[in-house]
């Protein structure tokens, strides 16, 4: 195997002990060498003078001077800045290295790192400059304008220290977000801390985050500064050993933080030399060159091409995505042809704001340059997709960027030059288009000059309500994971959505469309507090308050959540509210929904009969009607009743007929399987009970819902506590419990009751050892508990 490290104009080869300077070999003594090989191989972190000692001089006792001989040496071939000298603890690497093995394997990236798809140039001296600044302060904030390559550096340099943060690195997005309240949920997601019942979430990104060692990155604050800010100080006061780095286009300013000013790339003087081994070692160029190979392998930099490119670079002023955009055109044009055209846009913004910083100016020429190179109706679709947040799909776009002469047939066509001309990106794995912020706010700014922001916002909103309206109509069918996973992706369209109509006059009635389908997959993925926020907007809206059938269902649809988090008044009251809009609408479909939650609300809060007879009006209505859904969930409904009451029998009965009713519904497969389960068990009939869960659990897509996965655990520990399994069952209830506290979620009637009596036996039974078996379980990931939960079971024989 052959090892060598790369740096600058040097290059050290360990197996022959040479240090090539230019490619020619350079006089170095041996201690020298021991000591740079030995800088080299530690180049991640500060290296001890005693560490170093015992590496340059093993076994023998010398004098430091000895070592600073040593390191003066290697300066004098290297270069003052080579060696970097720690006050108090010794010595670092201060270039950056290129590593070149032939059978090396590259280390894994850092948890929380996003892996960029291209490579890091010419930022070495910024990267040290700034990794320096973050061992002195706990907030470090990279300052800049759009483009200037913030998140490129902020990604590389979370790589280069992750290792010194025990709990690791976060990476947290804000570029997708609009609404400032949005910011905590999104360090706490990548937290993965979610609200509880009993405290804000706040309150539970501070405590999960009081004791550990991690670095925090948020990335693009500078629309939501205010509270970006707000969050960081907080963290910093209260979280000793978290450090953030963040990037924005304007400092935080909190105490406690360090703002660095991220520079443009080093650029060609006009009248420098332009020989290619001149402008090398420029990053401006080293990235234009970098860029354009990999779109054109046979790109090179050439005697015929440097002066070109030279102007390029110096023309957009360094800044990298200017160079990253005009070498995306290497595969259409000369590089002699950029630049002319390069030059011709920069002389059309010539009269631009005077009162704009100079780069503010470089930025709006270089994307003016690429917005000019587009066809009319390019143009259209360009700035129409720019109201999409956190990405879209074809028939998004397909909907949204037609108009202004563009066709919907068009829009495919056009949407794939765009993707050729680096102004959107295209995720294949996810067949999701983005467009990178920089390029999007600018596309957001053409888009209100042109007077078009209405039109493609109220495009943007109809898609979505219309989206949602055929959703609702299917989420209850075999297609029900299909529509979360999309309503999952397509979370931060909905937001922008909502909030469009919520502040527009007559959008009441679309933020209601939107609710029954969105709450629904939410709320089963336990994002309760958030579907409690977007529900009680949408009703609150002045143009939301007559009766209609959509406000009848957002009114269900918000007191389901409210239900699930275990505020059973708030559940009863809204419930009752929408039974009473549904009788005045004259629904029966919805009329049923609506006395469906009721009906649980009411269960929960010890009213038994005023539960019955909403179930059974329920069948009535759905039976009525022919609504296959709600008359299985009566029939579940009624069935529960009956079992509360002992009345297994009778259960079973009802368990089985939802199955009949509604057969090709997922939501009432596993619930139905569960209840019978539960069911055969109270009658004795324990084979058919273990078939009947078995069968259950295999229906459970587990990554889907939360509250299925908890239904799973709590009845698998209460079928463990009636054969005696009596650890088993705590550490499953451990596991369901941990489930509830991360998300808010409380367990309802009858299931709690069920639930309690059977955890307090095992409790009893297992003595000094329930703790522990609870505790353990509570510990685990509830994927791990699941999985445990389904092997145990396969263990368990049957009688006949």
């Amino acid at each position: 195997m052959t090892l060598t490290y790369q740096f600058g104009r040097f290059e050290l080869r360990p197996d022959t002990r040479q240090l090539l300077v230019d490619e020619q070999p350079a006089t170095l003594g041996a201690r020298a060498f021991d000591l740079l090989l030995a800088l080299l191989e530690r180049r991640d972190r500060v290296v001890t003078k005693d560490e170093l000692l015992e590496v340059v001089w093993p076994g023998l006792v010398v004098e430091e001077n000895n070592l600073q001989v040593q390191v003066s040496a290697l300066r004098k071939v290297l270069g003052p800045d080579a060696i970097a000298t720690v006050p108090g603890r010794g010595y670092r690497f201060a270039h950056a290295v290129v590593l070149d093995a032939d059978d090396v394997p590259s280390p894994p990236p850092p948890q929380g790192v996003p892996q960029p798809a291209t490579t890091f140039v010419g930022r070495a001296t910024e990267l040290r400059e700034v990794e320096r600044q973050l061992e002195d302060a706990r907030l470090v904030t990279l300052v800049g304008v759009g483009g200037i390559g913030k998140t490129r550096l902020s990604i590389e340099l979370a790589a280069t220290v992750a290792g010194r943060f025990p709990d690791g690195v976060a990476f947290v997005e804000l570029a997708p977000l609009e609404d400032p309240r949005s910011v905590v949920g999104a360090i706490a997601s990548a937290m993965g801390v979610v609200p509880d019942s009993r405290r804000s979430l706040v309150d539970a990104l501070l405590q999960h985050l009081a004791q550990r060692t991690q670095l925090i990155v948020l990335d693009n604050c500078e629309h939501l500064l205010a509270a970006a800010a707000s969050i960081a100080a907080q963290l910093l006061r209260s979280c000793k050993g978290v450090k953030l780095l963040a990037t924005s286009r304007e400092a935080l300013r909190i105490p406690g933080e360090t703002a660095y000013q991220v520079p443009t790339l080093p650029s060609p003087h006009a009248t420098g030399d332009h020989a290619p081994e001149a402008l090398r070692d420029f990053g401006a160029v080293a990235l234009f060159v970098d860029r354009a190979s990999a779109l054109d392998r046979g790109f090179t930099l050439t005697s015929d091409n440097a002066a070109d490119i030279a102007e390029i670079c110096r023309k957009v002023d360094g800044i990298p995505l200017a160079i990253e955009l005009a070498a995306s055109r290497v595969r259409a044009m000369s590089v002699k042809t950029i630049a002319e055209h390069l030059n011709e846009q920069f002389q059309l913004l010539a009269g631009g704001d005077r009162s704009a910083l100079p780069r503010q100016h470089t930025m709006r020429a270089t994307l003016e340059w690429s917005y000019r190179l587009l066809g009319a109706p390019e143009r259209s679709l360009f700035r129409r997709l720019s109201v999409f947040a956190g990405g879209f799909e074809v028939d998004a776009a397909q909907v949204v960027g037609a108009g202004n002469n563009v066709g919907t047939a068009e829009v495919l066509y056009l949407l794939a030059e765009l993707v050729e001309k680096s102004l959107i990106a295209f995720d294949p794995p996810l067949n999701r288009y983005r467009m990178l912020e920089p390029v999007r706010q600018y596309a957001l700014e053409r888009l209100v000059e042109a007077n078009e922001a209405t039109d493609a916002r109220d495009a943007h909103l109809r898609f979505h309500v219309d989206w949602a309206r055929r959703a609702g109509a299917e989420i209850r069918t075999h297609r029900q994971a299909e529509l979360m996973a999309r309503i999952d992706a397509e979370r931060d369209n909905f937001a922008v959505a909502f909030a469009y109509a919520r502040d527009k006059a007559d959008g009441g009635p679309d933020g209601l469309a939107m609710i029954f389908p969105i709450l629904t997959a939410l709320s089963m993925e336990g994002h309760l507090d958030l579907c409690r926020r977007v529900g009680q907007e949408a009703l609150a809206h002045p143009g939301a308050q007559e009766d209609s059938v959509a406000r009848c269902r957002a009114l269900y649809s918000t007191a389901w959540n409210e239900f699930w988090a275990g505020r059973y008044e708030e559940a009863h009251a809204m419930s009752n509210e929408s039974v009473l809009m549904a009788r005045r609408c004259s629904d029966d479909g919805a009329l049923g929904e609506a006395l469906y939650r009721l009906g649980h609300a009411s269960l929960c809060l010890g009213n038994v009969v005023e539960a019955r007879q909403c179930f059974l009006e329920q069948l009535d209505r759905a039976t009525a009607v022919g609504d296959r859904n709600v008359a299985a969930d009566a029939h579940v409904s009624v069935g529960e009743i009956d079992s509360l009451e002992e009345q297994f029998e009778s259960a079973q009965g009802h368990y089985l007929e939802a199955l009949a009713v509604n057969p090709g519904d997922p939501d009432n497969e596993v619930t139905v399987l569960f209840n019978l389960s539960r069911n055969e068990a109270s009658l004795g009939r324990e084979d058919a009970a273990l078939r009947y869960l078995r069968h259950g659990l295999e229906s459970i897509d587990v990554g889907r819902g939360t509250a299925y996965t908890h239904s799973a655990l709590c009845l698998c520990a209460w079928m463990a506590a009636r054969r005696g399994d009596w650890r088993r069952s705590l550490r499953l209830f451990g596991a369901a419990a941990a489930q509830r506290e991360r998300i808010g979620f409380r367990t309802p009637e009858p299931d709690a009751s069920v639930n309690e009596h059977a955890l307090r036996l095992a409790r009893e039974a297992a003595g000094a050892a329930a703790d522990e078996a609870f505790a353990a379980g509570k510990a685990l990931h509830e994927n791990v508990a699941f999985d445990e939960a389904v092997a145990w079971l396969a263990t368990l024989p049957e009688t006949s």
